[in-house]
């Protein structure tokens, strides 16, 4: 936690379990999580929250994707946009998804169900 209270992680899901699996975690790790339903909210609320540390991005959301968002994110949203980590998180495990989530900007991209310890380690890597 800092002086001005704990990191805001956005996480970008439309699942509403998973969103519920994410606020506990992210809590428990001392985070603030704020959430996104779909890609083009996680796009608003990156814009208009300064102090967003990471983002969650799930990679498949109706409507605006993670693929698309993140692209977005990247390409439109200047220095801040070129440089938030972007974590990847997708049911779909294969190197073809691993690779497109990777060109498109992703820092890291982890599989669901979520290995809690492996957010915790890309969150240490990525954030801290």
């Amino acid at each position: 936690m800092t002086k001005t209270g704990p990191r805001k992680i956005l996480v970008a899901d439309d699942a509403t379990v998973g969103r519920a699996v994410f606020e506990k975690l992210l809590t428990a790790l001392g985070y603030a999580p704020v959430f996104a339903r779909d890609g083009r909210d996680a796009i608003n609320l990156f814009i208009e929250m300064p102090d967003i540390a990471a983002i969650l991005m799930d990679v498949r959301m109706p409507g605006l994707n993670g693929i698309k968002a993140t692209h977005e994110i990247r390409y439109s949203g200047g220095p801040r946009g070129m440089s938030v980590p972007i974590i990847g998180i997708t049911a779909a495990d294969g190197p073809e998804v691993r690779r497109e989530c990777l060109a498109t900007g992703m820092n890291e991209v982890l599989v669901k169900p979520l290995d809690p310890r492996a957010l915790v380690e890309a969150l240490r890597r990525l954030v801290h």
